[in-house]
């Protein structure tokens, strides 16, 4: 048989900070890959991550997904396909070209897309004319997972091999440190979730999920339904906001068979949590750990240092709060003001200076090689990453560390 020559390539790029680059799939591209090939078009997808090179693109039209760390190694690429002849048409897409398309197409994108990158692809390729009509979300195929070397990636929950899936986009909370396209939040049906887990499970082989919604049990009645649809069939691992996880809420999650929830705690100091418009409390971090213990789950408290307002009194703060919670594991960034949020866009209203040119600007990466680029009110970068290190080295275990 022929082999066709692909309508377009599309790319993650390498993630050379972190310490291990084949632990999730990329979903995004693969999400893209699978709308493209609803409408007929013949999709390549790569992940430099993996070992995939660039001279493995075999289409004229590129398209590389990226976040702001990543975008030294994007912009790189762009400049290599850019050069490599005219009609060569290379699209950014993804976090970081959504909120900063200037600057991308400064660096070798012939084109950027903000937000969904159904919607710029489908009018790219010209499939209809007129308006495009945006799907409701149980409308989009599942990822494209054959795309890619499934297996290739090791991600274990308990021992039991995982893989990722999302069951919603979006997110309707309003952090400072954040960045989003809107506050458009959309959460697949539970039958529409059910059904995907069933068919990586049939499909694949998958026993374990991890759900990277940022507010998987933002429906109490959509939790009850999965539960419903499947028991305690497979292993899960997901993140919630604290103030969602009641009594009823952790119920549902031990039944589901969730073993381990990570919580956005990002500090321990009230004050930092306000002025940042976290919208949860202290009380309330403590109390979700607490329940989630109770319930025969672990918790996860992932914590920021160098947010706006941060001072050696407030870290001190989170250190008591990680003694008096006591939550199972802790992952503790540094601050990276991200483009797209609200301190990005006004440092000064926030109390911040930070440098971005030319900085990796990553929040999580390789022990012992973090680049702090912000400064608060009250610390320097250097102080915050020192106080980051201390805090790891104090509360983290040292077989969790990675």
């Amino acid at each position: 048989m022929k082999h066709m020559r692909p309508d377009l390539t599309l790319i993650f790029p390498k993630s050379e900070f972190l310490l291990d680059q084949a632990v999730f799939p990329p979903l995004g591209i693969l999400y893209i890959s699978a709308y493209l090939k609803q409408q007929g078009l013949n999709v390549q997808c790569l992940d430099m991550g993996i070992g995939h090179t660039p001279d493995m693109a075999e289409s004229e039209n590129i398209g590389i997904s990226f976040t702001t760390p990543q975008r030294q190694e994007a912009f790189s690429l762009a400049r290599r396909y850019g050069a490599m002849g005219e009609g060569r048409i290379v699209i950014g897409g993804g976090p970081h070209p959504t909120h900063m398309p200037d600057e991308c197409e400064g660096n070798g994108f012939t084109f950027t897309s903000q937000g969904r990158g159904e919607l710029f692809l489908h009018n790219f390729f010209g499939y209809w004319t007129g308006k495009f009509v945006a799907l409701g979300i149980d409308d989009y195929p599942f990822p494209d997972r054959d795309a890619l070397p499934i297996k290739e990636y090791h991600y274990e929950i308990d021992g039991v091999p995982a893989t990722p899936i999302m069951t919603s986009r979006g997110c309707f909370a309003n952090c400072a440190f954040c960045a989003k396209i809107d506050n458009n939040f959309q959460m697949q049906s539970a039958g529409r979730t059910i059904a995907e887990i069933e068919h990586i499970h049939e499909k694949y082989g998958y026993e374990a999920f991890m759900i990277f919604d940022d507010v998987f049990v933002a429906s109490k009645k959509r939790l009850q339904a999965i539960v419903n649809g499947i028991g305690d069939a497979f292993k899960f691992r997901c993140f919630a906001r604290s103030n969602l996880l009641d009594d009823k809420v952790c119920k549902l999650l031990r039944q589901l068979g969730v073993v381990e929830v990570g919580i956005g705690i990002e500090s321990g100091s009230d004050d930092i949590l306000s002025r940042n418009m976290k919208g949860t409390t202290r009380k309330q971090n403590t109390r979700a750990v607490r329940r989630l213990h109770d319930n025969g789950i672990r918790a996860k408290a992932f914590l920021i240092v160098g947010l706006p307002g941060e001072s050696n009194g407030t870290v001190i703060e989170t250190a008591d709060w990680i003694t008096e919670a006591e939550p199972d594991d802790i992952d503790l960034s540094v601050f990276q003001p991200m483009p797209g949020s609200k301190i990005f866009a006004e440092p000064e209203k926030w109390g911040i200076q930070f440098e971005y040119d030319g900085k990796p600007g990553w929040y999580k990466g390789r022990p012992g090689e973090y680049e702090p680029t912000a400064n608060t009110e009250h610390l320097t970068g250097a102080e915050i990453l020192e106080w980051r290190d201390l805090l790891e080295r104090e509360f983290k275990r040292p077989e969790l560390l990675r």
